[in-house]
């Protein structure tokens, strides 16, 4: 954390772009970089950029190397905090915490323990100076993990290894809040795993800022949706800001905060971002040569489109029946001698071609 004594610089807006759930769409984050680069170029404002999770797996480039070529791209792009998603747990807990080892950015996290322990496994904030403005990133984590990813949670025998504390999350938070506004952090700002969406655990965005005093900004993930703003009430009938950017690299979220205090967030679609990081680019190339032999592998053949979509071109595979999903349960089935097969819906993401 920076406690150092402020700069005697004029202060500036600061801009802090920020993703979520990106799921391996490793081509835009050479853009958020040059966006974030361009920012601080122009001298008018000090910039940053954060990830309030699901960055390790969703795709190739995640699946083929355990998440190691993303955390690679991510290390060029250079990353103020970053939180936890549930998905960061899909290829093991221990693998997980190992493969940060190499990170050079601070997690952050307020209710992953282990199972038991007193003190969460990361930091459940960092203090990051702008000029002469403090801002505190506090994490949170889906409890939903418990269930969706009990695999890294739980061991063969059942033994439970880490937890979420469910029933603790409200006083997590404020307690890491208050600890940051303790030690001069100016604004928090919540990299928040939680989704807008009720949960069966009962822990969401919107029932976190309800209970809660002193967040300034909720950058939320997990349901995937776009938005560039809602204003929610917080326990003292304060307004906060939630706000996320869907998945995929469909949008940078851009955070402002002027020199007078004002905060407003937006979504930029990441196809109107016209700048990028030659440094990253050079990262994200030799990810993708390393990748292309893979690519090219011919496996099988179709006559017709693989979906996960319906004929509206909506995603239909975790509400209903697509001849993609029957095709993965069919071959789980075949292969195992089983009577019935199950896939996961939200594992299968990518349509195909004919």
């Amino acid at each position: 954390d920076d406690d150092s004594p402020a700069p005697k610089t004029p202060q500036k807006s600061i801009v802090i772009l920020y993703e979520n759930d990106v799921h391996c769409s490793v081509e835009g984050y050479a853009r958020i970089a040059g966006l974030r680069n361009a920012i601080a170029a122009s001298d008018t404002a000090y910039a940053g950029i954060v990830s309030s999770g699901d960055f390790l797996s969703g795709g190739l480039a995640g699946a083929a190397s355990m998440g190691r070529y993303v955390i690679a791209i991510m290390r060029s792009v250079g990353y103020d905090a970053l939180t936890l998603g549930n998905h960061e747990f899909d290829f093991g807990t221990t693998w997980m915490m190992n493969l940060f080892k190499t990170f050079n950015a601070p997690v952050v996290c307020t209710n992953f323990f282990e199972y038991g322990a007193s003190d969460p496994v990361y930091p459940p904030y960092v203090i990051k100076r702008y000029g002469q403005k403090r801002i505190a990133f506090v994490g949170v984590c889906t409890p939903e993990t418990m269930r969706s990813e009990s695999y890294s949670i739980f061991d063969v025998e059942g033994n439970q290894n880490y937890d979420f504390r469910t029933n603790e999350v409200n006083e997590l938070v404020q307690r890491a809040v208050d600890n940051a506004r303790g030690q001069g952090a100016d604004y928090v700002v919540l990299l928040a795993h939680l989704g807008d969406e009720e949960i069966e655990e009962g822990v969401y965005s919107n029932s976190v800022v309800a209970a809660t005093r002193g967040i300034d900004v909720v950058l939320d993930a997990h349901s995937h949706h776009s938005v560039p703003h809602n204003y929610l009430k917080n326990s003292e009938g304060k307004t906060v800001i939630v706000t996320q950017t869907g998945t995929q690299f469909e949008n940078v979220g851009k955070l402002v905060i002027t020199k007078d205090g004002n905060l407003t967030t937006e979504l930029i679609p990441m196809k109107d971002i016209g700048y990028v990081s030659d440094f990253v680019v050079h990262t994200t190339d030799s990810v993708n040569a390393l990748l292309a032999g893979l690519k090219a592998r011919k496996v099988a053949t179709s006559d017709f489109d693989l979906e996960v979509n319906g004929p509206d071109g909506k995603r239909l595979i975790r509400s209903g029946e697509t001849n993609l999903g029957d095709l993965i349960a069919d071959a789980y089935r075949a292969y195992k001698f089983a009577d019935i097969g199950l896939q996961n819906g939200g594992g299968v993401r990518t349509s195909f071609k004919a």
